[in-house]
Order: C-alpha cells, then sequence, then structure tokens
C-alpha cells in the first residue's frame, strides 16, 4: 500500500513504532533470543506433558513426548531446579532487568505504553471480549488436558 493512500495517523504510528525499535538496538534482541532460549526446555516440557495425552498413547506424537516426559523425570536434579525453574527464573529477571532499562532512556516506548494504556476505558468493550475470550481458551485446554487424562483411568461409581 503506497504512503498516498494511508491515512495520517498510520503513517505516523508507523515511522513512531520504527523509531523505537531502532533505539532498542541489537541489544534488546540478543536478550530476546537469550529469553527464548532459557525458558526453552519448560516450554518443550509443558508441551510435551499436554501432547502425551493425546489418543492413541502409541502414536506419534505422543510417543515422543512421553520419552521427553520420562527423561525430565529421570533427571530431577538437573531437569527440575535448572531447567525448570533456574533457566525460567534467569529469563525473567533478564527480561525484566532489559525492560526496565528500555523504559528508563526510551521516551517513545513510554508515550506509546500510556497511550495504550489510557485507550483502554474507552475500548473497555473490546478489551473484556478480548480478555474473556482468552480466560475461556485456558480453561477449555486445561478442561480438554483433564478429560484426556481421566479417559485412560477406569471409572468406578462411588459407593454410597
Amino acid at each position: 500500500m503506497s504512503t498516498a493512500f494511508r491515512t495520517q495517523p498510520e503513517v505516523f504510528t508507523r515511522y513512531a513504532l520504527c523509531g523505537i525499535k531502532q533505539f532498542m538496538g541489537l541489544t534488546n534482541d540478543v536478550i530476546a533470543a537469550w529469553a527464548l532460549a532459557l525458558v526453552g526446555p519448560a516450554v518443550l516440557f509443558v508441551t510435551a506433558l499436554f501432547l502425551r495425552r493425546l489418543p492413541p498413547p502409541e502414536s506419534e506424537p505422543a510417543r515422543t513426548a512421553e520419552r521427553i516426559v520420562k527423561w525430565y523425570a529421570a533427571h530431577p536434579q538437573l531437569a527440575l531446579w535448572v531447567l525448570l525453574l533456574l533457566l525460567p527464573l534467569a529469563a525473567f529477571i533478564l527480561g525484566s532487568a532489559a525492560l526496565m532499562r528500555t523504559w528508563g532512556d526510551n521516551p517513545k516506548l513510554q508515550y506509546w505504553a500510556w497511550r495504550a494504556l489510557t485507550e483502554i476505558p474507552e475500548h473497555w468493550p473490546a478489551v473484556s471480549i478480548g480478555g474473556a475470550t482468552l480466560v475461556a481458551a485456558g480453561v477449555l485446554a486445561m478442561i480438554t488436558t483433564h478429560l484426556m487424562a481421566g479417559q485412560g483411568h477406569d471409572r468406578r461409581p462411588a459407593s454410597h
């Protein structure tokens, strides 16, 4: 789309956001890559927990997911303390420090973040719908996982 057909706010927003990106620079790109690498093993484990419940359990990807979960279970010191706690904690601390550093040195980022926050009351119905949709997706994922986990177990009626 050429610039002649764009509305003035759209052109301004595009150039302003490009200025934020240029200001953040390579350092934040490297920090983002490190943060993703640090949370990768935890994301792999949680994904494997979900995928191993996919029926039938003897097929792929359930079989590979089961091997991943068993490996984590066989290495509790490394898996629990390092891969599932220490590395995600390091990513959280690294990301928080980078955001605080960037926030303090970048008035454009501050402006656009505060502007976005001040728009929430004006667009409250859309924000509410978006939030409720995300919560519903999370609840459905948890219930589906719970139901899939219960399919393999024998169900006995409760004795009264």
